[in-house]
């Protein structure tokens, strides 16, 4: 049979926002090569059409000499617009097209995305690689009645027929290496951040997180966390250097060093096997130690990101990061001190969060000195959203406007505008110091470096430019994309 696989085409500035769209990136859709592997060695035709780097009008091209009899979409909560367009154009071209889709926002609303979508024949929650292939599997009998496990879909009288949900996937190794073959791999770029040579590409050893922070959807997946086994992300690293020439791996694990035995593991195989490539990962301060980091910097590891959030205890409370301030500030210096550079995250509009203890993160974060920062307005999403409404005022209920750094929250603590300056003075003064100017002339010697300080220095235009038409038209809303 032959199956297409699409994430929609969305471009840096819908999914972000103009500011950070010049610093921004787009890497391989694993979801989809993962699903499309597994169809592929069941012996299914399978195209990955991937709209991060593909137009509209290219996608509906390749769909037409392709000719698939089933097509499926994945998306997150900000590309849902984008799905209801897509499938809609699909389905008036080519009626006989089977479409299901999948992604996070339909795990979040499962068989009720159905209503949402008149043009979709299907909709599957959850882990897709085995979902995906039952169904494909049987879907060519237009009579089928009987439920599939992770799935709702259409029955010839309109009604729905809907499964269990399946359970989550518990032998990660069972899976195959996602297939780069169908995708130019190479020609990716990732977001300013997170590379530091070419080409770089993104892998994903572990599925899962044991945290509860409420800004997050920590049980989306289920409950704790998965791992393939070392040798398994060793071969997938060994495939990638071999058959691509890959230089940078993005380890796309929610937090890589929670399993401090396994970072060690791996770590030493990659200095072992003598592996030649530099890789960045997501960390967590209570989930690092001085001997972790060293054999990190010593394996290739050139950057972690901390998700900070806050410089505030009371702040790091409300969220549930179970962190303490003393613990984030030991953990980044001894990252520094490892020679591993360091990026962080910070969150405004926190329940409870004055724009006294918002200045007070701005004033810490200087101190804290990350190579790389970013700020954003706390989301009503997760956890959150069901009890956000006695917190604060939610600005916009319509979670496919989730994207970006637009304001969708503020918290009944501090006004609108003052939720707003804390933005811009936040990026303001982090990234207009001498220090910050000099740390990117010193790697201008770099072709690469050098590129990444130009966007830069685009991106900082672009906020001025942005930050000044929010202060000239406050009734448009600090921090709108």
């Amino acid at each position: 049979m032959k199956i297409a696989l699409i994430l929609p085409p969305i471009t840096l500035e819908e999914r972000y926002n103009k500011v950070v769209a010049h610093m921004a990136g787009s890497l391989p859709p694993l979801g989809l090569l993962s699903i499309g592997t597994m169809l592929k060695q069941a012996g299914h035709d399978v195209m990955v059409y991937d709209g991060s780097i593909m137009s509209f009008d290219a996608i509906m091209a390749e769909i037409g000499h392709f000719a698939p009899q089933v097509i499926g979409i994945t998306a997150m909560t900000v590309m849902w617009p984008k799905v209801k367009f897509l499938s809609a154009k699909i389905k008036e071209r080519w009626p006989k097209i089977n479409i299901i889709v999948g992604g996070v926002h339909a795990t979040m609303i499962k068989e009720n995305a159905l209503s949402e979508l008149p043009n979709v024949d299907a909709v599957a929650w959850g882990e897709g690689e085995y979902s995906m292939l039952d169904y494909v599997e049987k879907t060519h009998d237009p009579r089928r009645t009987q439920p599939i496990d992770g799935i709702a879909f259409r029955l010839m009288d309109g009604s729905v027929a809907k499964g269990r949900d399946r359970e989550p996937i518990t032998d990660l190794d069972a899976l195959p290496i996602p297939d780069r073959t169908m995708v130019p791999v190479t020609k990716y770029v990732s977001a300013f951040e997170q590379y530091k040579r070419l080409p770089v590409t993104n892998i994903i050893t572990a599925r899962g997180c044991p945290f509860k922070c409420i800004f997050c959807l920590p049980s989306l997946l289920g409950k704790g966390v998965r791992y393939r086994s070392t040798e398994k992300v060793i071969e997938e690293i060994e495939y990638l250097l071999t058959n691509f020439g890959i230089r940078d791996v993005a380890f796309w694990d929610d937090t890589f060093t929670v399993n401090k035995k396994r970072v060690f593991e791996i770590c030493e195989c990659i200095i072992e096997k003598r592996l030649d490539f530099i890789w960045s990962a997501q960390a967590r301060a209570d989930c690092v130690t001085p001997a972790m980091l060293e054999m990190m910097a010593r394996s290739g590891c050139w950057k972690l990101f901390f998700g900070v959030e806050s410089l505030v205890q009371k702040n790091l409370n409300t969220l549930r990061k179970g962190e303490g301030v003393k613990q984030i500030f030991e953990a980044v210096k001894w990252t520094k001190k490892a020679g591993i550079e360091v990026e962080a995250s910070f969150i405004f509009g926190i329940p409870g969060e004055t724009f006294r203890e918002g200045l007070e993160t701005i004033r810490l974060a200087k101190i804290l000195d990350p190579d790389y920062a970013k700020f954003f307005f706390l989301t009503p999403y997760g956890d959150f959203l069901k009890e956000a409404k006695i917190y604060g005022t939610i600005i916009d209920e319509d979670q496919t406007r989730y994207g970006g750094s637009a304001m969708r929250f503020i918290p009944f603590s501090m006004s609108r505008e003052e939720l707003g300056e804390l933005y811009y003075r936040a990026y303001r003064q982090f990234y207009l110091r001498p220090k910050m100017a000099w740390r990117r002339m010193k790697k201008i010697c770099d072709p690469i470096e050098f590129e990444k300080s130009i966007n830069g220095l685009r991106a900082i235009a672009a906020f001025v430019i942005e930050e000044l038409k929010s202060r000239t038209f406050k009734k448009r809303g600090y921090g709108k994309a």
